[in-house]
């Protein structure tokens, strides 16, 4: 079981500790209208050390919503 002072380590590395920020981000996406561009905002959990870098279930679902208003937007 992991102790509670290692939860934010990096999975990768295990040097350091993640740091939490809020990141804009550009991404494409292929869909029937064809390639869709989209931005969002996200929370990243980066480390330091190794440059190692995720996401979770709340910034996956704020991408899933750019995409669903760049789609509806595009011609």
């Amino acid at each position: 079981m992991a102790r509670p002072q290692d939860t934010d380590l990096c999975p990768v590395c295990r040097r350091a500790q993640f740091s939490k920020r809020v990141e804009d981000i550009n991404f494409h996406q292929w869909t029937d209208k064809g390639l869709v561009r989209c931005d969002a905002s996200i929370r990243i959990n980066a480390c330091p050390d190794c440059g190692f870098r995720s996401w979770g279930e709340e910034a996956e679902a704020i991408m899933r919503e750019a995409l669903r208003r760049a789609y509806d937007n595009s011609p």
